[in-house]
């Protein structure tokens, strides 16, 4: 069975933290996003697919490589001009030629893809859109259904008063090869903007699933905290270290190190390297490798990306600091966003702030 992998976008709303790494290969708790919808196609069985393409694809190629260790064939298509999601598949279409699977390189997706794709071939449509519920259906496209699940409404991204459903849209979709000819080659087509809409017009059979198992945004930096924290849910487990308060799920990776006198309230996700000093406090927070959280400071509902330091008695809360930055002694930093090199000088006091090395 086959696959494609929509992996071309640049990460807007995430920028700093993608001036340097596509959004695709930003980590959720020590693995690349893409990681896990590879993982989970292959083991529902898909194991011949395409990943399209384009910001810092040689990147995301190196990290990926051919499939070998996932034993798996992945090939590429590098879109040099953007095309849409429609668009970047039917530039693939020489590869498929069957009921084949679309999904999003840069949304968490841990989900059964099997069902998804024996749902869609027991409807016999010529596409199946996987749903989610969302509290706020103005940021998605959203549809209605019948009682055997076809959809029979689809609107992209209401407004509030036009939000008729709490069904959104999750970027996940099986479709027969037939779709690709309502695509026109060589232009910026959107499957939910365009090819839907096209498809329900013309009456063919359009249907909708709930998905089974896991599914997250991480278009925001709150939303990879919020991803990073139900991965270490679902994979930590208690741990214990001598002289170290710990309690609820960990995940400890290989040579990380904590001083006695630290404590550990999870979800808390410690990567290769990382080092959390005496008297530290860490909760529901990633600290990545090579990371230094010095003695007496506390980082909570955060996210510290690689080789990173935090002096001693600095407090982060709810941010994100990103790759090679220092944040000095008895620096105060909330709700904030720090990028790649950055550093916060000594006694500081951050809220709301985005500091940012200007874009390469």
């Amino acid at each position: 069975m086959k696959a494609v992998i929509l992996a071309g976008g640049e990460g807007t709303r995430l920028k700093p933290l993608t001036f340097r790494r596509p959004k695709p290969l930003i980590p959720i708790a020590g693995r690349p996003c893409i990681d896990f919808v590879i993982r989970s196609l292959i083991g529902s069985g898909f194991r011949e697919i395409v990943i399209t393409t384009a910001y810092m694809s040689d990147r995301l190629i190196k990290t990926i490589g051919d499939g070998l260790d996932y034993n798996a064939s992945i090939l590429y298509s590098f879109e040099g001009t953007p095309a849409g999601t429609a668009g970047a598949v039917r530039r693939v279409a020489n590869f498929i030629g069957e009921t084949f699977v679309v999904a999003m390189g840069d949304v968490l997706a841990d989900v059964d893809f099997r069902a998804l794709y024996e749902y869609h071939r027991e409807r016999r449509g010529v596409a199946t859109i996987a749903l989610i519920r969302v509290t706020d259906p103005t940021q998605y496209g959203i549809a209605a259904m019948d009682d055997r699940g076809r959809i029979v409404k689809f609107r992209e991204k209401p407004r509030k008063e036009e939000a008729f459903s709490d069904l959104a849209n999750a970027g996940i979709y099986v479709l027969e090869p037939e779709v690709l000819d309502f695509i026109p080659q060589d232009q910026a087509v959107d499957f939910a903007k365009d090819v839907f809409p096209k498809l329900l017009a013309k009456g063919l059979p359009v249907y909708g699933k709930v998905l089974d198992g896991f599914w997250n945004d991480i278009g925001r930096p709150h939303d990879l905290w919020r991803a990073s924290m139900e991965v270490v849910r679902r994979e930590g487990k208690p741990l214990s270290f001598p002289g170290v308060e710990t309690r609820g799920p960990l995940i400890v990776q290989a040579a990380a190190v904590i001083e006695p006198g630290a404590r550990l309230d999870g979800p808390v996700f410690l990567a290769k390297g990382a080092r959390v000093g005496k008297g530290c406090f860490v909760s529901s927070s990633c600290i990545y490798d090579d990371t230094v959280i010095e003695a007496g400071a506390s980082v909570t509902n955060s996210v510290v990306l690689e080789r990173s330091r935090v002096g001693a008695r600095s407090e982060i809360m709810d941010s994100v600091v990103s790759t090679n930055c220092t944040i000095e002694a008895d620096v105060r930093l909330a709700l904030s966003l720090i990028g790649d090199d950055m550093t916060v000088t000594a006694h500081s006091r951050l809220e709301n702030a985005t500091i940012s090395p200007p874009p390469e």
